[in-house]
């Protein structure tokens, strides 16, 4: 316990000091376009738009290339993103860019959209293993010219200082975290969102919740990613089950890329939890969507917390008005655990990974608990059997 709190102490610190610039940001619907008006603007010449072969097919691209093309910057779209990109497709994006003499990366997609181009942007400009981007400021150059468009409200990648890639000969997720990876120009276009299906809407919306709680609860929480978490948190309890009813509530949507923003900017800065550290697994080993391995251990992570976390999730339950100051703690940490796991029933959203096998358990607890007593300072370090109980639990009924 001494190690990881001392390992928890050094990632607080380095995450507190870590010197970044904050991107220009634009809000509000059709931002996209005037982030994309930007190109020109600054004199670059050419794009490398990085998104998925979903997207990239779906119409969603149109508005961005009418106006490139009408303000003459060329482009070319690499549409070879998978979920959990691994380095073949970050390399493989990356020599496009190069082939195509592209100077300039817009990311137009999820949160795998967003890191491979974020990675994209960086390896660009520091060539060489992918590999030794692995830890905490790596890399030697700043990346190329990077603007992002988030087409989901949920991972916060657009303002994030890091990445996640998978190893493909491991399957082991790396986490490459470097002020250099913050995109330098973002837009939060509920337009651009509007399309999400209510599946993914509930899948990231609850994404960026346990963004926001996990940096509250974080031993590296400050005054100012306090205020950053709580606002995203009562912005998601207001509007994220509007937006899954209904995708063309255009004030639920705006308000849910707002949240999701607030939400990465604070755990920018803080960092997780235990949530993220048995998600990550869940991905690794049954391919889960990474929203939806947070929904399915977020509050059960909250309860087995304990006593440590009622206080702070007493003050959320009023935050949200679940309760009052003249209700216990221990009651309101209660109120605020419960009202998540019925929002997760409320958006249907899935239970069980598919596929997890009773033989895989071990393994998910081993790295579970490494990743966070190696990188997250959590509230309280839990046991194995605390962590195998709860992954035990995601198992198929008998």
């Amino acid at each position: 316990m001494l190690y990881f709190r001392f390992r928890a102490f050094v990632v607080t610190w380095l995450l507190r000091l870590i010197p970044r610039n904050a991107p220009v940001v634009y809000k509000g619907q059709g931002s996209s376009i005037t982030l994309t008006e930007q190109v020109a603007i600054l004199g670059l010449k050419k794009v490398l738009i990085v998104t998925d072969s979903f997207l990239g097919g779906s119409g969603i691209l149109d508005g961005i290339k009418a106006q490139l093309d009408k303000d003459g910057i060329p482009y070319s779209v690499f549409d070879g993103v998978l979920p959990d990109p691994a380095f073949d497709q970050v390399q493989a994006g990356e020599a496009q860019m190069r082939t195509e003499s592209c100077d300039t990366v817009m990311a137009v997609g999820g949160g795998s959209v967003l890191d491979a181009a974020k990675l994209i942007s960086l390896l660009h400009t520091n060539p060489g293993d992918l590999a030794s981007f692995d830890g905490i400021q790596k890399a030697n150059n700043p990346g190329a010219p990077l603007f992002a468009i988030p087409t989901t409200a949920g991972t916060g990648s657009e303002i994030t200082l890091a990445a996640v890639i998978t190893d493909p000969q491991t399957h082991r997720k790396v986490p490459v975290v470097d002020s250099k990876l913050i995109p330098g120009y973002v837009a939060l276009d509920a337009d651009i969102m509007k399309g999400m299906p209510p599946g993914i809407t509930a899948a990231t919306g609850m994404d960026a919740l346990t963004h926001a709680v996990e940096s509250y609860l974080s031993r590296a929480s400050t005054a100012s990613t306090e205020l950053q978490a709580t606002a995203a948190i009562r912005l998601i309890f207001k509007y994220l089950t509007r937006a899954w009813h209904d995708g063309n509530d255009m004030e639920a949507r705006d308000a849910m890329a707002i949240a999701s923003f607030y939400a990465g900017a604070a755990f920018g800065r803080t960092s997780v939890g235990y949530v993220h550290g048995v998600a990550h697994q869940l991905g690794r080993v049954c391919h889960t969507p990474h929203g939806n391995a947070n929904a399915m251990v977020l509050p059960e992570v909250l309860a087995a917390y304990g006593n440590c976390v009622h206080s702070r999730l007493a003050d959320l339950a009023i935050l949200v008005e679940l309760g009052d100051k003249g209700e216990s703690e221990a009651a309101l940490a209660q109120k605020f655990i419960q009202a998540i796991i019925a929002m997760r029933a409320e958006m249907e959203l899935p239970l069980k990974p598919k596929d997890l096998q009773a033989s895989d358990i071990p393994g998910i607890v081993e790295e579970a608990l490494k990743e966070a007593g190696d990188l997250y300072p959590v509230p309280r370090y839990m046991s194995e059997t605390e962590i195998t109980t709860i992954v035990r639990a995601l198992l198929p009924a008998a």
